[in-house]
């Protein structure tokens, strides 16, 4: 089928050549690895050397890898800085009227003071009854389940319910940092956050090998999101839950046992803005994916 035209001349192609499109994503993985790393809020937990510390730095990294990512990184990388040499150690002694004069300063976005060491109230309660986030998504984690969502519902309702209790605008603050499966949105940064810790290849850490990384869902952003539209693997209007199924579904016929291995390197093209919304010729005549996407400019 050919190049057909659409409302305001834009054209568009429908991909049909699986194997084409398989071949240029796996180019794309092989084109970005650590070295463009940067920015990513997955720098953050890989300064640290073990186990707890990667998955606290983590977990507090993913619920703010809102907004721009080099923002992401100053932001949070300054709060895992004054926690000191183990953040794991720092959160899991907390004193809380300590943290709110530490992190007095903090702000990121629409977050501040409170929705963090509301957050690191929570992780603390958790690892002194559970030990570490690991061991209690391995409490949770179902293996015959189809995907990942009844298991990330349990960890994000577990965490919730640890710590004070809060309601009103200060929960809803907490659960937008913390979202669910059973909210029904994308949860990107949830499921980034199992990206980091499940995956066994770099970039990702690898952490939590008694997960299957077949089961895992794609990170789905603004950048994944459009991306995805492009070629052709997505096409559900909203960033929502059903989205991230059927990009992972599409992605699953080129590697069903590890789909989400292409979400680092096309969240690349966006974060580096090499294929933004606003599509340009000159970023698409060296697009690696030109020939596999629906909306070339021309």
């Amino acid at each position: 089928m050919g190049v057909q035209t659409i409302r305001g001349g834009r054209t568009t192609r429908p991909v049909r050549d699986f194997d084409k499109l398989r071949a240029r994503l796996d180019q794309l993985v092989a084109t970005y690895d650590l070295a463009t790393i940067s920015p990513d809020p997955l720098e953050l937990p890989r300064r640290y050397a073990t186990q707890d510390d990667q998955e606290v730095a983590g977990l507090i990294a993913a619920a703010f890898a809102y907004g721009r990512a080099s923002h992401i990184v100053t932001n949070i990388g300054a709060v895992l800085e004054a926690m000191g040499p183990s953040p794991a150690e720092y959160v899991r002694s907390l004193d809380a009227d300590e943290a709110r004069i530490r992190f007095r300063a903090f702000r990121h976005r629409f977050h501040k003071t409170d929705d963090l060491v509301g957050l690191l109230e929570r992780i603390s309660a958790i690892l002194r009854v559970q030990g570490s986030l690991g061991s209690l998504f391995r409490s949770v984690y179902l293996q015959e389940e189809k995907d990942i969502a009844g298991s990330l519902s349990r960890f994000v309702r577990e965490i919730l319910a640890a710590g004070p209790k809060t309601d009103g605008p200060a929960q809803k603050r907490l659960e937008y940092l913390l979202s669910s499966p059973s909210d029904g949105s994308a949860c990107k940064r949830m499921n980034l956050y199992l990206r980091w810790m499940v995956r066994r290849t770099s970039p990702d850490l690898g952490l939590w090998t008694f997960v299957d990384p077949s089961r895992l869902l794609i990170p789905v952003d603004t950048h994944v999101h459009r991306i995805s539209t492009f070629l052709g693997l997505n096409h559900r209007k909203s960033p929502d839950w059903q989205a991230a199924r059927g990009i992972t579904d599409q992605l699953s016929r080129f590697d069903p046992r590890d789909p989400v291995r292409y979400d680092f390197a096309l969240c690349r093209l966006g974060i580096l803005d090499l294929c933004s919304r606003r599509r340009r010729k000159e970023q698409c005549d060296v697009c690696l994916l030109r020939d596999v996407c629906r909306f070339p400019v021309t």
